[in-house]
Order: structure tokens, then C-alpha cells, then sequence
């Protein structure tokens, strides 16, 4: 049986307009990606989500869904039980909303260290990473008292917190510029999300002193900047 090219065409374009159809249908197509956390790909957590790959762009709900941790204990542990836009809440916005903190910093480190506490998934804070004092109430049920002790060295107490943004999160997205260049931080990478072990990777080298600039670092230690400029950008992208 011979078929004419045009009616191939239909025939193909038909089928390409079904398929689609159908996965719609089915809530099967995505006109976006979504990005989840990587994997343990070994160890006892082998297969399980890592909260080193915890993003700053991730909402409280995106790692309550990926984590299986309560919203609401997330809400708590954090300051923003009662917020109407909680869910929302993006993990870096906690530096915003926390301002300076005396010995360190509540941010989406807070959150990778919190929710590592609370599954019991590994993961090693920065030195200077602290946590809200209600976290303790959450945690208190999840760990040891010796454990608790070693938390109370990262625990402070914060007042006054600056309101939670009404604004939409996609407006935050936009707002917030995460272009890899010359003058672009070490320390601005671990707001932007990024792990240490993530940023070392992409360096095959020790990572420098959070407020070193990238290019100067790699100038020093005879790295080409350009190949990890591109790596690190894939990793935020």
C-alpha cells in the first residue's frame, strides 16, 4: 500500500497532537522542569533525598513534600507559624527576614542542618550555620539529650523579625541575580543554595574563605576560571 508524503505528514502531526493530549490528560506534561534533590547514591541513606542539595530557591513546602517533614513543624522550627504565605517561603528569604545574627548566620544552611536533624539524613553544617531557638522544640522529640546539648551551641534566640513578604515567589525569583561572575562570592554561592561539597566539586579544590571572590581564588591557585564559572552556572540553573 503506497501513502503520499502529505498524508505521512498528517498522519505523524496527528499523532504528535494525540500524544500530547493525552499526557495532559493524564497531568503527564510539564511546560517547565522541576528540580528535586539529589540522592544519597551510597551508605545507609542510599536512594533517599541528600539535604545538602536543599536550594535556596526551594519553598517551605517543596522541602516539607521532598523530606516528608510537617509544614507546619517547619513553620515552627522557623518563626513563620501563622505566616499566610508560609508555604511559599523561600529558604533564603531566612537571611532576609533573620538580618545579622552575633556569630553567624540563619539561612538555607539552617534549613539543609534542621532537616537533616529532624529525618536523621546526614549532612555536616557550616561552622558558622545557626538555627532558631523554637527548632529546639521541634527537635526535642528527635534527639538525645547529648545531641541537644551540642545544639544549643547553634541556637539563638532572635526578636524583632522583619514581616514575611507577601509578594509572590516568582517576583523573589526575579529579583534575585544568579549569575556566576568575576566578583561573584563564595559566601554568595551558599546564599544562592549551593552546598560546599557542590562548589568544591565544581573547583576540584577546597573551597576558600566564604568572602573570597571566585576569580581571585582561582587566579591564586592556578584554576581556569571560565570551566568552573560554567559549572557552578549549571548547577544554579
Amino acid at each position: 500500500m503506497n501513502i503520499r508524503s502529505k498524508h505521512i505528514g498528517l498522519i505523524i502531526l496527528a499523532a504528535f497532537i494525540i500524544g500530547i493530549g493525552g499526557t495532559i490528560g493524564f497531568n503527564l506534561w510539564r511546560t517547565t522542569s522541576v528540580r528535586v534533590p539529589m540522592k544519597f547514591t551510597s551508605g545507609e541513606h542510599e536512594g533517599e533525598y541528600n539535604p545538602a542539595d536543599i536550594r535556596g530557591s526551594y519553598t517551605f513546602s517543596q522541602v516539607s513534600e521532598f523530606f516528608e517533614i510537617p509544614l507546619e513543624e517547619m513553620g515552627k522550627a522557623f518563626g513563620l507559624d501563622g505566616a499566610d504565605n508560609m508555604a511559599d517561603f523561600q529558604c533564603r528569604n531566612l537571611k532576609e527576614i533573620y538580618g545579622t545574627v552575633e556569630g553567624g548566620e540563619i539561612g538555607t544552611d539552617s534549613v539543609k542542618l534542621f532537616v537533616s536533624l529532624y529525618t536523621g539524613l546526614s549532612y555536616t553544617p557550616e561552622e558558622t550555620t545557626l538555627i532558631p531557638a523554637p527548632a529546639m522544640s521541634v527537635l526535642k522529640e528527635k534527639l538525645s539529650e547529648e545531641e541537644l546539648k551540642v545544639l544549643e551551641n547553634r541556637a539563638v534566640t532572635v526578636s524583632g523579625l522583619k514581616p514575611v513578604s507577601d509578594k509572590d515567589p516568582e517576583d523573589d525569583l526575579g529579583e534575585v541575580d544568579t549569575a556566576v561572575k568575576g566578583k561573584t562570592t563564595f559566601q554568595e554561592l551558599l546564599d544562592w543554595g549551593l552546598a560546599k561539597e557542590e562548589i568544591e566539586k565544581a573547583l576540584g579544590a577546597s573551597m576558600g574563605k566564604p568572602g573570597v571572590k571566585i576569580r581571585d581564588y582561582c587566579d591564586e591557585e592556578g584554576i581556569e576560571f571560565s570551566r568552573v564559572k560554567n559549572v557552578l552556572q549549571e548547577m544554579l540553573d
